[in-house]
């Protein structure tokens, strides 16, 4: 059975675009083309978020897309990610860094900021005096701040924790079921709250002065 190179579909947010391959972008944009073309009056207007479950689109991609969007009254919502992480400032000076999958049943415990490079599954947990960064899907437990540091984060390839820790703050997800964002997040503290947000749009440092009472 042939794979459809791109799906559209609605959602309470607008219309969601996902891409099965992205390897020949051309033939990715004019398939998009006809399938907007073919329901023209329905998608005018409508906000659309692109998806893609295999590779990656580039900038200029984007910007293509967001054009031949415009052609049919439609506007997208930008969600390329990062190429890197900003690692934490240099004042914590004790990392600890695994370059595996931590697992069911295991338990990560740091006196400093934990990078892993790999996912976290379902069952495990991940505590840290430090920062959590994990370079990978984040659907574990992580506790960052254990000691108490409020300005601590905990960011993510994708964040879908069981439960996320702040300090004192304890954070649940949703119990309704939603979209996975296709872009990195960070979590961190505002107001007593842990909040999340995507990271690209963030200033890591004048984050960490802000919390920290840095003028």
């Amino acid at each position: 059975m042939a794979i459809e190179p791109v799906i559209i579909k609605g959602n309470r947010d607008g219309i969601s675009i996902i891409l099965e391959k992205c390897a020949d972008f051309e033939s990715t944009k004019n398939a998009i083309y006809e399938k907007l073309k073919s329901g023209k009056d329905f998608f005018a207007g409508s906000r659309a978020h692109i998806k893609v479950k295999n590779g990656t689109l580039s900038p200029e991609e984007y910007m293509n897309l967001e054009q031949l969007l415009k052609e049919f009254d439609m506007s997208l919502q930008k969600q390329a990610p990062p190429k890197t992480f900003i690692f934490p400032r240099q004042s914590r000076n004790r990392i600890l860094l695994l370059k595996k999958t931590v697992r069911s049943g295991q338990k990560i415990s740091y006196k400093g900021t934990i990078v892993i490079l790999g996912d976290v599954n379902p069952g495990s947990e991940i505590v840290a005096a430090g920062d959590i960064l994990v370079m990978g899907v984040l659907r574990g437990m992580a506790h960052a701040g254990a000691r108490g540091d409020m300005s601590a984060i905990v960011a993510a390839f994708r964040l879908q924790p069981t439960q996320l820790r702040i300090a004192g703050i304890i954070s649940r997800p949703p119990e309704e079921k939603q979209e996975v964002p296709q872009f990195p997040e960070i979590a961190r503290l505002k107001d007593k709250a842990i909040i999340i947000e995507p990271y690209y749009q963030l200033n890591f440092e004048s984050i960490k002065r802000k919390q920290e009472g840095i003028k």
